[in-house]
């Protein structure tokens, strides 16, 4: 059987980025392009592997944008198959959500796990009169959906892998709005490959969403996103697959990573101050690093980036003339300052070495749980639920799903207590006091950037997932 199909991910329609309107426009050209190429090369399905849109609470733009596009694959007789992002999940179910208005307007089908009368969570066949399921034959394929689920993903998997079948067709896909561990360095809380396990081998492609970046290791797929949601993803492709399949062949599939058309060119340039310069050579030195920036075309983002250690007060570097003389030379969209400059005898740590900001945290939430006489027998335990909230308040996953993982750590701890004594008490006497990090970014000082609560549910540079 052969059939052909685009995975699209992550298209945030509504991202008015930065405040401006252009790049609201951006992200809805990106999307026009692939529901163009869809039509173009008659394709037999789309499927959207969350975030559609940017905001769950949207504005009649940003839905009318979203209308016109699946309006346009609808006259084709092109399918769309979509699950919900953590962008577009409605975290209090008072009302309809943007995404189950284009369900009930017959633009696409919303997929996801549903619970039996029994209590049990299933994967159950999509009903259209109900206009809900789990899964749906089509054009050959068998596609399941979850959508985002947080840290509570890898477990829905394991209770869900009786019903996962193969499809009559010879093809099967499952979607899930996740990353996978160690795709992106500073990402926590991704599946891991043995995580997947259940998946397999039914599942032929495993269509990822969530992370931005681009991910092919078969049968694991991710075509990143639409468009570039921050200077951190400059370096990345950007754009969706075309799937072309024939299940007589070996492998069933062949992709193509088709980019995003016309992408806004991204750039940050940096200066570092080495603490012995006066505020006169700074500036030259900033004016030195933005007159050698090459291959920088006119209407792209800059950051400017500001760093190291500065013997002279960092308000009195005259940003406003450095703006100023970025915009005479390259003549950009917008231009964004990031002062992180700082005065001697402080340690600096870099707003992109994320790595080990991670790696910080976990050791110094670990270090408190050790603290505690009561808890220290089960540190890693503990350390881990405190994480894993942590993460899923940070990604505002639903207050039910929280509650879940909490009760289901501490019984396991319950059912599984440590050996008393199995931790010396002169082993956390020896652990290393570790400093108290501000965990929040630095924020541009013309970004009108939202506050430190707000950045909770970003990626660490105030351009959320």
């Amino acid at each position: 059987m052969r059939f052909e199909f685009v995975h699209a991910a992550d298209i945030h329609l509504g991202n008015e980025q930065y405040n401006l309107d252009q790049r609201f426009d951006d992200f809805a050209k990106a999307y026009f392009a692939m529901v163009d190429y869809a039509i173009d090369h008659r394709v037999d399905f789309v499927l959207i592997a969350g975030d559609l849109f940017h905001q769950a609470r949207t504005d009649a733009r940003t839905l009318n944008q979203a209308v016109v596009g699946l309006e346009r694959l609808h006259g084709a007789g092109i399918p769309v198959i979509a699950i919900e992002g953590n962008h577009d999940v409605q975290h209090y179910y008072k009302n309809l959500s943007w995404m189950e208005f284009l369900v009930s307007r017959g633009l696409l089908m919303l997929l996801d796990k549903e619970r039996a009368e029994s209590g049990l969570i299933r994967l159950v066949p999509y009903d259209r009169e109900r206009e809900a399921g789990s899964w749906i034959d089509v054009a050959g394929a068998r596609v399941y959906g979850l959508k985002y689920h947080g840290v509570a993903t890898s477990r829905l998997l394991e209770d869900l892998a009786d019903d996962i079948e193969p499809g009559p067709g010879g093809y099967t896909i499952f979607m899930l709005h996740q990353g996978m561990q160690g795709q992106v360095p500073h990402l926590r809380g991704g599946l891991t490959s043995g995580q997947l396990g259940p998946l397999l081998p039914a599942v032929d492609y495993i269509a990822l969403g969530h992370v931005h970046k681009r991910l092919q290791e078969d049968p694991v797929f991710n075509p990143g996103s639409l468009e570039t949601n921050s200077v951190d993803e400059a370096e990345w492709e950007h754009g969706f697959f075309h799937v072309r399949v024939d299940t007589e062949r070996k492998p069933k599939h062949q992709i193509t990573a088709v980019s995003t058309p016309g992408l806004r060119q991204f750039h940050r340039i940096v200066a570092t101050s080495d603490g012995t310069e006066t505020l006169e050579e700074y500036v030259r030195k900033v004016e030195a690093a933005v007159a050698k920036a090459a291959n920088i075309g006119p209407g792209s983002v800059i950051e400017l980036q500001l760093s190291g250690t500065a013997g002279f007060r960092r308000q009195d570097v005259p940003l406003e003339s450095i703006k100023a003389a970025i915009e005479i030379r390259h003549r950009p969209l917008t231009v964004r300052i990031r002062n992180s400059l700082a005065p001697p005898g402080i340690v600096q740590r870099s707003s992109y070495d994320r790595t080990t900001r991670a790696d910080l945290e976990e050791q110094t939430v670990r270090q408190i749980v050790g603290n505690s006489a009561e808890h220290r027998d089960q540190r890693e335990a503990w350390t881990r639920l405190i994480l894993d909230v942590k993460n899923m308040a940070s990604e505002k996953d639903l207050p039910a799903n929280v509650a879940d993982r909490v009760r289901t750590s501490l019984q396991a701890m319950a059912e599984d207590p440590p050996t008393p004594g199995a931790l010396p008490q002169d082993d956390e006497a020896a652990a290393p006091e570790l400093p108290l990090l501000r965990l929040v970014p630095d924020i541009p000082e013309d970004s009108g950037a939202p506050k430190a609560k707000e950045f909770a549910a970003t990626d660490g540079s105030g351009d959320s997932w």
